[in-house]
């Protein structure tokens, strides 16, 4: 089993009125929910483990949950509010405006979570919910205890507005690094992180930490994997773009479930993984992104719908 540890909230997507005004939609959201959906909607087997709302929305992320096929039995029930995420798109480009304090996300709390290493085998962690407190502290000691016996799949998803003190995410983002086995991180993140650093120079450093895959994404030009063994490129698929909205969190979510299909992929498989594999699962990733930037928010397609 996949275990996705992190944030769930309501992106406000606006929409036009007839009269000119704007309205706002809400859509469920999150970059770790969004890789759950995407996960179960192509068939794995997953759980979303965070904290959701006992309010409208949390009943709306519940049911969405439910939906795709994604197990609820570790979301952890509460009454705080959930996090609002208001959407500005502009040529197909999304901002956030977040509404986030005293939320169910930044209330959520692991210390009596137990997971059995027999059926849970991968942890995916990123997004918003490592990069404020007392949350991110909460997700990064669990991290620490779990990241021994799982492969740890690790996307930052660096909001800047959203992080108080980079010194001390920079500290964050280096420890979970140092004990994941798969990163993916996109071109800008990267910048962020490291504005005087190139990527050619440090990701060899990542791989001799003991990283078994770096994923870079360039957005429209495409992704690149680097392992020590291979470096492998595919372009982004060619589409009507309508948002981006989840588009990287839905690219991770096929990612993960391509790679875990196969038979290297272990904590310590995947240093093995052959050449083919490694392109046939960003390939893959691309696709099923390509087919949620031409729909309205993070929307991944069920398995069925890739070949119709």
């Amino acid at each position: 089993m996949i275990i996705c540890c992190g944030e769930a909230l309501i992106d406000m997507i606006p929409s036009h009125l007839d009269n000119g005004e704007t309205a706002f939609i809400p859509k469920i959201g999150g970059a770790v929910l969004n890789t759950s959906i995407c996960l179960g909607r192509l068939g794995a087997n997953v759980a979303f483990l965070g904290s959701v709302s006992n309010d409208l929305f949390g009943e709306m992320i519940i049911e969405e949950l439910q939906k795709s096929k994604v197990n609820t039995s570790l979301c952890v029930n509460t009454s705080f509010n959930t996090t609002l995420a208001f959407a500005k798109i502009a040529n197909g480009t999304t901002t956030y405006s977040f509404f986030d304090e005293n939320s169910s996300n930044k209330n959520i709390s692991l210390k009596d979570v137990v997971l059995d290493d027999k059926e849970v085998n991968t942890l995916y962690v990123g997004g918003i919910s490592l990069m404020s407190e007392p949350n991110g502290s909460e997700i990064e000691s669990f991290v620490n205890k779990q990241s021994s016996s799982k492969v740890v799949f690790f996307d930052p998803n660096i909001r800047p507005n959203f992080i108080e003190n980079r010194s001390i995410f920079i500290q964050r983002f280096e420890n979970i690094l140092s004990q994941s086995d798969i990163i993916k991180i996109s071109d800008e993140d990267f910048e962020w992180l490291y504005p005087d650093t190139s990527f050619e120079e440090l990701h060899k450093k990542w791989l001799d930490l003991g990283l078994s895959i770096i994923v870079l994404t360039k957005g429209s030009e495409g992704a690149i994997i680097k392992t020590k063994k291979y470096e492998v490129f595919a372009k982004a698929q060619k589409v009507e773009v309508i948002d981006t909205i989840g588009a990287g969190d839905i690219f991770n979510g096929a990612l993960l479930f391509s790679l875990s299909k196969n038979n290297s992929f272990s904590k310590k498989g995947l240093v093995n993984i052959d050449e083919k594999s490694l392109e046939e699962s960003l390939i893959f990733a691309n696709k099923v992104a390509g087919i949620s930037v031409g729909r309205i928010g993070a929307n991944p397609p069920f398995y069925k719908e890739l070949n119709s």
